[in-house]
């Protein structure tokens, strides 16, 4: 599968080149009426200049091969970055190049033969898998009296996450939890952490529970090598979707970042279960792009469409 389409090249007169096309043909009208040799051989030596330019900037933008570079993955409202590779086996011609917006158009000066990259700046979106923008290359060479163009549409998408935004659930997890591990209350070898759904219900310490109405569990210290892994549920959260999606986000990524296994579990999907240091990077995009695309209506060509009136 490719990841673009290109459309056949353009080309357009430029103000200039009207110019002299009008100036050239009132010299070519001048000669007829007059017989001027002199005038016939300077008005045929523009057509030819005026011609051969619309050759050359076809030729040169012809030999060009842009290929997108897919984005990196990003949170939602933040600018994004799409790379595009300029391929031309001759001397790549200066092209202005955008994506539609006044903020991402970028100019390139001439380019010796092989490959060069543009990189382009993106607006910040919803969350969900978005089309990348059309991007469209233009070029006034050789001597600015034509604009050749070419459309480029890329099939690939952008990746948008929520937002991280620290959030509660519901009374679940505690003002302890700041704090990590405590020490056994009775002395015993184990650790004790404030309860986090998931945990087995033997670990439990429904002692101090009833004492202060706080959750705990207890860890043997020969456990704390495989803790067990924390579930990010969907239902423990309060709140509308997109703040519950924010602060699942937010869980994830300090999960993530200390390296600690996790179940992620969204409405009408399968847990997604990242339990050994070797899958937790591919299982970390794996549920970044569940949360980015949940709830979100899909086109034909497998695009995310937010909701009319969303905000970033």
């Amino acid at each position: 599968m490719t990841q673009q389409t290109l459309s056949p090249l353009q080309i357009r007169p430029r103000r200039f080149g009207l110019g002299l096309a009008i100036i050239t043909t009132a010299m070519l009208l001048a000669a007829i009426n007059y017989g001027n040799n002199l005038i016939f051989l300077i008005a045929f030596m523009m057509i030819a200049l005026i011609i051969n330019s619309a050759w050359q900037g076809w030729r040169a933008l012809s030999a060009v091969q842009p290929r997108v570079i897919p984005p990196g993955m990003r949170a939602a409202g933040e600018p994004g970055t799409v790379s595009l590779e300029l391929t031309s086996r001759a001397t790549l011609p200066p092209l202005q190049i955008d994506a539609g917006l006044e903020e991402t158009a970028v100019h390139t000066d001439f380019s010796p033969a092989g490959a060069t990259t543009v990189a382009m700046t993106l607006p910040g979106e919803p969350r969900g898998y978005l089309p990348l923008p059309d991007i469209t290359l233009a070029t006034p060479y050789p001597l600015g009296l034509w604009t050749i163009r070419r459309s480029l549409s890329p099939t690939i998408g952008q990746w948008v996450h929520p937002a991280p935004v620290e959030g509660i659930d519901r009374g679940q997890r505690t003002e302890s939890d700041d704090s990590g591990d405590q020490a056994s209350l009775e002395g015993d070898p184990t650790r004790l952490r404030s309860y986090h759904p998931g945990d087995p219900i033997r670990h439990v310490v429904f002692r101090h529970y009833a004492k202060t109405g706080h959750l705990l569990t207890r860890h043997p210290e020969a456990d704390s090598e495989r803790p067990d892994p924390e579930l990010i549920d969907y239902a423990a959260f309060a709140g509308p979707r997109e703040t519950r999606l924010s602060a699942m986000t937010e869980r994830l990524m300090a999960l993530n970042r200390a390296q600690r296994p996790w179940v992620l579990r969204l409405p009408g999907e399968g847990d997604l279960t990242a339990s050994a240091s070797a899958n937790l990077a591919q299982r970390y995009q794996t549920a970044l792009q569940r949360l980015a695309r949940f709830g979100r209506e899909r086109d034909a060509q497998g695009f995310d469409h937010p909701a009319p009136g969303e905000t970033v």
